[in-house]
């Protein structure tokens, strides 16, 4: 059995989960990707200080960096990908890491969809409350447009000279 209320309330709530990633799309050109792009150049910026501060001789380009000390280098790459800047540095190839500058998503519970009819849909309300929910979390984090440093090991650095002094110190 279906109720025609809950596919109603299905087809309100897609309504409203596609308006908040209309939103998300605007509030990435306009807010989160310039906020990237600048954190990116903080980053580097502060891994040519700290290079050249340690007796290393620094080149750049537009996605990379390179620092050279004697016979031993390390060369720092990005790469764009949707709400993230993904930074790998290598070191003399001996170690190689990833770090990513992203967006920080929180997971927040929001009201859930409720109905009174348990039927065929309900299966289907649950996963549009799942797919609503990580809608608004991505929209709050859009507005907030907060960046997170993150390596391959999970470790979280919440701003250029944490992560620099990580690798670099």
């Amino acid at each position: 059995m279906y109720s025609l209320s809950n596919f109603k309330l299905l087809v309100e709530k897609q309504a409203e989960i596609d308006t908040i990633y209309q939103t998300c799309n605007e509030l990435k050109k306009t807010t989160v990707a310039p906020k990237i792009a600048s954190e990116v150049q903080q980053f580097f910026a502060c891994c040519i200080y700290q290079l050249e501060q340690q007796g290393f001789t620094v080149t750049t380009t537009s996605s990379n960096l390179t620092a050279q000390y004697k016979e031993a280098y390390i060369k720092i790459d990005k790469h764009s990908k949707d709400l993230e800047e993904c930074i790998f540095i290598n070191l003399n190839n001996y170690i190689e890491d990833q770090l990513s500058i992203m967006l920080d998503i929180e997971s927040k519970q929001f009201d859930q969809i409720t109905s009174t009819n348990l039927d065929g849909f309900s299966t289907i309300i649950e996963q549009v409350n799942d797919k609503l929910n990580h809608a608004k979390n991505l929209q709050s984090a859009c507005q907030m447009a907060k960046l997170i440093y993150k390596n391959n090991d999970n470790k979280i650095f919440h701003s250029a000279d944490d992560a620099v002094n990580y690798y670099f110190k």
